[in-house]
């Protein structure tokens, strides 16, 4: 008996879509976003990869899930940078404030 021969039909895998890659950074520099100092210049980076990931997987109609994704992430990074931003400045002035009326003697 004859063994029958199987030819292997290989398919190419399809192509990612154009924007995936940025999908995929935007989420990345999102994320990078939470670090307190050099969060800031990642997440605004991140929210401009996300938007522009998101209109060009749109207009291919390609899922663009990961693109919000990176876009949430970018803006909460973002507000939370800000905010850690914002809060160690406030510190600083309130303990040179303190600084100054505990040593600064107007009689002097």
């Amino acid at each position: 008996m004859e063994q029958p021969t199987y030819q292997p039909n290989y398919q190419p895998q399809p192509a990612q879509p154009k924007g995936y890659g940025m999908s995929i950074a935007s989420m990345v520099l999102g994320i990078c976003g939470l670090i307190p100092w050099g969060g800031v210049a990642c997440a605004i980076v991140g929210l401009v990869l996300g938007i522009l990931s998101k209109k060009q997987l749109q207009e291919q109609g390609a899922p663009f899930g990961m693109a919000t994704a990176g876009i949430i992430c970018s803006i909460v990074g973002l507000a939370i940078s800000i905010l850690w931003v914002v809060l160690c400045v406030s510190s600083c002035i309130a303990a040179q404030n303190a600084i100054n009326s505990i040593y600064w003697d107007p009689s002097w």
